[in-house]
């Protein structure tokens, strides 16, 4: 084969695995973790809420798998197995973080009904931002060197801070969220995912590169997770001043009709707060 054609074939076929991965990622999500209809629930209910965190759950997922595509190559078929096998563990802690999501950072929630059943926007907004949050921090960890369980150790970390964020938001945060979200409220929702975004990504910092012993690792991943709790509230006063001049966003988002523009500019800021971060450093 031409020398020349040869690494776009190989390319063809690695996205081909990543497609197999995505649609195997989609089945445990509709098959085992929320046990729906997909496309009665999509095209018969037109249930926007499950589109919104399946789209979450499935860019996570290609976010993930980014960090076993990329790299150099350690030969034909041992890329082939390292991307089924990344693909795969980043499939299971992408669910496992959406556990998480109903039992810890939303307690007060059946995930699955209010998503399904209630097609509640504002509960499927923080399960997207979840999503994409673990799929930044895990491209992240995959991109590294080091141990497996290593990765795996970070990964748990980065969840615990990730709760931490999201207990730091409800506090600096004049409304009360999980109330808000009860009477589905997208605004209060949209904002509080891209909270959670803004703070995987900061996390993908702390817990990515490589794997240089458990002392100057930890310290590294202490340090730029404070930073980034730090940043997270000083991200949510400066979106006022800078996006919403002589505006309270958050004031915005819990009017008796919600101003979804508002929970927009407040998650755009994180999100872009967190890139500028990222960034820099």
């Amino acid at each position: 084969m031409n020398e020349h054609l040869l690494p776009m074939f190989k390319s063809a076929v690695y996205i081909l695995e990543a497609f197999a991965l995505l649609w195997l990622a989609k089945l445990a999500y509709t098959g085992l973790h929320r046990r729906v209809d997909l496309n009665t629930e999509l095209f018969g209910r037109n249930n926007t809420a499950l589109a919104v965190a399946l789209a979450g759950y499935l860019l996570g997922v290609v976010f993930a798998l980014g960090g076993a595509l990329s790299g150099p190559s350690a030969g034909w078929q041992a890329d082939l197995v390292g991307i089924a096998l990344s693909g795969l563990k980043a499939i299971a802690l992408m669910l496992v973080a959406s556990f998480l999501c109903e039992r810890a950072l939303l307690p007060h929630f059946d995930n699955t009904k209010e998503i399904v059943q209630d097609q509640n926007l504002g509960a499927a907004f923080v399960e997207a931002g979840l999503h994409l949050a673990n799929g930044l921090i895990i491209l992240s960890i995959l991109q590294g060197q080091g141990p497996w369980w290593s990765g795996l150790a970070f990964w748990v970390l980065a969840q615990g801070v990730l709760l931490l964020a999201g207990l730091l938001y409800e506090w600096i945060t004049p409304h009360h969220v999980h109330r808000e979200l009860e009477r589905d409220n997208a605004a209060v929702g949209l904002a509080f995912g891209g909270g959670l975004v803004g703070m995987g990504n900061i996390l993908s910092l702390a817990a990515g590169g490589d794997f240089v012993g458990w002392q100057e690792s930890l310290t590294f991943f202490a340090e730029d997770a404070l930073f980034g709790l730090v940043m997270l509230f000083l991200i949510k006063r400066l979106s006022d001043m800078v996006l919403a001049s002589g505006v309270k966003l958050g004031a915005e988002q819990v009017e008796a009709a919600p101003n979804i523009g508002a929970g927009l500019l407040e998650a755009v800021g994180y999100v872009g707060g967190s890139m500028l971060i990222v960034w820099v450093f």
